[in-house]
């Protein structure tokens, strides 16, 4: 099998800024980039999945893998054709990547789909395109999961006309552990009432049921709208329903990298008011697989602002840790900002930081976000520098925990400490409790713990509701660690604990 390696660089980029940790302009590879999707593997290095070229009309797949600290190597395939455009990837067991993408796609991004094995040196060495059905227009971009037997599932929605017009279904690939001969099968899912109500279908996340051998879908489904359904094994409809947590409330582009149990998620999405469509805003939500919603809240809004949801932008951390990507319109169609912003599982807001400056374009977009194993994150933008343009520059930024500018509170250099908020038991392992019985109750705080070398480990809205506060530590590796009890005014406690 020919070995497709055009391009190594490796580089280390760090801003003057205190914005963000690096940044790496993909502009500096081509005079087009778009960076698409990204995992981190097993060494804790982001790899990354995009396309670049001259110009929108001309590009080809690359593959780019990052370290920590932003150096960074890459490859273009040229030679497998252009206009191919990636869609998703994820590592094996053997430790090769396999990567999905479509083959000149149209407006709507729909078109042949194909295949790639790629090695763990990022070299082609295996391409497969599947031959669609007659009836079918093309394959719109979907995204791809490693089964716990080591295949690899892959769902998309193809699309196909009937006497109404062009209309989208939900189809499923498996493929097979051999890379050389990339044995698939195609299965169209059965549609029995209500799957039939699916008239547009579009994966947003695949998710493996941990109920049992099965898949959870996030999706535009039912009824045109933002939908979780459910399939066995062989890709059989099971159940399915559509997010609407409220009354004259919707989801739209929703997304998950995080269980809460075996039967619930916890989801980030656009979430819109029916009577105010104009005013999108972030939402979270956990889900039940039975269409309940136990909570639910907007999380993140501008005043007179659109806010919208990218449908792949949420990077689980921790039990305290969510990232989420995002983009806004002060006028809704028009310029576009990307913002990657902090939440906690108790869907509070915490910080955020938006790419207004010039540098990012008229227009930018984050496309997706990746946790980092010293808990920052890692974002890919597409900036666009002037409306209708050929030419999109993609930029990869690393930032920190603490680059995120607090919300609502942020910490004070007062020293004084008004309250003792002693902690038991002391050294603890799983359950660390902190006496807050004398913190007032009528307002919000924050508690923060940092390990030895200062690095935030937690930081979280709390309210001096009761004289205990209960957290989880068991995740913490043994150490000391220091927690920090303040408001937007002054530090009202701060000690130590150590975790066995």
């Amino acid at each position: 099998m020919k070995r497709y390696c055009l391009t190594l660089l490796v580089a280390i980029v760090t801003l003057a800024t205190n914005a963000q940790q690096w940044e790496i302009d993909c502009g500096d590879i081509a005079g087009y980039s778009v960076l698409r999707a990204g995992i981190v593997n097993d060494n804790g290095e982001a790899v990354i999945i995009g396309e670049c070229g001259p110009d929108a009309n001309h590009y080809f797949p690359m593959v780019m893998r990052v370290t920590e600290n932003g150096e960074y190597d890459y490859r273009v395939f040229d030679t497998i054709g252009s206009n191919v455009r990636p869609s998703h990837i994820v590592q094996r067991e053997n430790g090769t990547y396999f990567a999905s993408a479509v083959v000149q796609p149209n407006d709507y991004g729909v078109g042949d789909v194909v295949f790639m094995i790629i090695d763990s040196d990022l070299n082609l060495v295996s391409l497969k395109s599947y031959e669609k059905p007659e009836m079918v227009i093309g394959f719109g971009q979907g995204r791809l999961l490693l089964d716990k037997d080591g295949t690899v599932v892959f769902s998309c929605g193809y699309r196909y006309q009937d006497t109404y017009g062009e209309r989208s279904k939900p189809c499923f690939y498996r493929f097979d552990t051999n890379a050389d001969t990339l044995s698939c099968r195609f299965v169209t899912a059965s549609l029995p009432h209500p799957e039939a109500t699916i008239y547009e279908y579009d994966c947003d996340k695949l998710l493996r049921n941990p109920n049992g051998d099965g898949f959870v879908v996030l999706c535009t489904g039912l009824n045109n709208g933002c939908s979780l359904l459910m399939y066995d094994y062989d890709f059989h409809y099971e159940n399915g329903f559509q997010l609407r947590p409220a009354f004259h409330q919707s989801f739209a582009y929703a997304y998950s990298d995080h269980w809460i149990s075996d039967n619930k998620l916890l989801i980030m999405g656009q979430m819109w008011p029916y009577e105010e469509y104009s005013k999108w805003n972030i939402g979270m939500a956990e889900v039940g697989l039975d269409g309940t919603f136990d909570r639910w809240d907007r999380v993140y809004h501008k005043q007179d602002t659109a806010i919208q949801s990218s449908p792949h932008c949420m990077a689980y951390v921790n039990d305290t840790t969510i990232y989420g990507g995002s983009w806004f319109y002060e006028v809704l169609g028009g310029e576009s900002h990307a913002s990657v912003c902090l939440y906690d599982t108790s869907m509070e807001l915490l910080g955020r930081k938006e790419f207004i400056e010039p540098e990012y374009g008229d227009s930018s977009g984050s496309y997706f976000v990746l946790p980092m194993p010293d808990g920052g994150c890692l974002t890919g933008i597409t900036t666009l520098y002037y409306p209708n343009s050929a030419y999109r520059d993609g930029r990869l930024i690393k930032m920190r925990r603490e680059d995120f500018n607090p919300i609502p509170c942020s910490v004070s250099e007062v020293q004084q400490e008004e309250i003792q908020a002693p902690a038991y038991p002391n050294p603890t392992k799983n359950i660390l409790n902190i006496d807050i019985s004398g913190l007032p109750a009528d307002m919000k705080h924050r508690i923060q713990i940092t390990d030895i070398s200062g690095r935030i480990c937690m930081d979280r809205i709390i309210r001096g509701e009761g004289n205990v506060l209960t957290l989880g530590v068991s995740s913490l590796k043994p150490g000391i660690y220091v927690y920090t009890i303040y408001n937007s005014e002054k530090t009202i406690a701060k000690n130590k604990f150590i975790k066995k």
